[in-house]
């Protein structure tokens, strides 16, 4: 069984790692940004090098606006509407 100093090592790490987690995708965003750039600035979809290929393209797709449907036919919403249970799980 875990107890409170234990789980108080666990919570500093995990809070490091959270701050890692952000640094990192900072990162991972602006290295993305460099080749999205290319990308355009090029006027082509993708790129194959060395490393690897990269994609940067536009794509279509059709979703329903929920909360128009509702506003629009509330009965309909309420048949098909189907509630769910989550857990959250949140440090601060």
């Amino acid at each position: 069984m875990t107890n409170k100093v234990e789980l108080n090592a666990v919570m500093k790490t995990l809070k490091d790692l959270y701050t890692k987690e952000a640094e990192l995708k900072e990162a991972i965003s602006n290295q993305e940004a460099v080749i999205k750039e290319y990308l355009t600035e090029n006027k082509i979809d993708n790129i194959t090098l060395e490393n690897g290929t990269a994609t940067w393209k536009e794509v279509l797709s059709k979703t329903l606006d929920m909360k128009a449907f509702r506003q629009a036919h509330e009965n309909i919403y309420q048949l098909f509407a189907v509630e769910r249970v989550t857990r959250r799980f949140k440090v601060a």
